[in-house]
């Protein structure tokens, strides 16, 4: 009989797991901050539904009742988090350049979130929970996505008036091809982090996606 399967429920398996160390904390770090910490790495882990109080507490080196305290509850704890992550990579994107700066700016972009991959992460495993009704942030983050289309297709549209792309170019779709290479990329550097260097692959996708609708057939430089 074949032995069940003891994958961690983040889908890698226990090989390829690193131990994690114990977080230490001197006596003046900010118990807010550190609660937010484990939180994320506990949604990142497990999902909204699976993490708990206690295990994040645990991690935070405090007790349930203080997470309750600062908190409340489970659902405004996931939301708080969802709320840090977005404050953080809430891209600078100018709506007055042009379509090669708009793709400069989304490699930009990719690259400096790698300051934090806890972070990215976590938006790797919001976007797969954004699908599920039960998720207390799923209508807000997918009505992130109608948001991005209604600020950024204009500055392809942009583009292609002024000659820069190619005039038979779907704005519309150039801005959704562009945001699921950034998901995608972003999802396999979740799976595999040690392997896939997340803005190096996700600039030569950019890249060549830029060169395609180009008018002169160039790329990001």
């Amino acid at each position: 009989m074949t032995p069940a399967r003891t994958d961690p429920p983040d889908g890698t398996t226990q090989s390829r797991r690193r131990p994690r160390p114990r977080r230490r904390y001197a006596p003046g770090d900010d118990t807010h901050e550190r609660i937010l910490t484990a939180a994320v790495d506990h949604f990142s882990r497990f999902g909204y539904a699976s993490a708990s109080i206690a295990r994040i507490a645990a991690d935070a080196g405090i007790s349930d009742a203080a997470v309750i305290h600062h908190f409340g509850t489970k659902r405004e704890l996931f939301l708080t988090a969802v709320d840090a992550r977005e404050q953080a990579f809430v891209p600078v994107f100018s709506q007055s350049g042009s379509a090669r700066d708009l793709f400069r700016q989304f490699v930009s972009s990719v690259q400096a979130s790698m300051q934090h991959p806890e972070l990215v992460r976590f938006r790797a495993v919001l976007s797969g929970e954004a699908l599920l009704e039960s998720n207390p942030a799923s209508e807000r983050l997918r009505s992130n996505l109608g948001r991005i289309l209604e600020a950024l297709v204009p500055v392809v549209e942009r583009g292609i008036s002024s000659g820069e792309l190619k005039p038979e170019t779907d704005a519309r779709q150039v801005v959704l091809e562009l945001l699921a290479l950034n998901e995608g990329v972003r999802s396999q550097w979740a799976s595999l982090p040690d392997e896939i260097d997340l803005p190096r692959v996700f600039e030569a996708a950019a890249d060549a996606l830029l060169m395609r609708i180009s008018a002169d057939g160039t790329g990001l430089r």
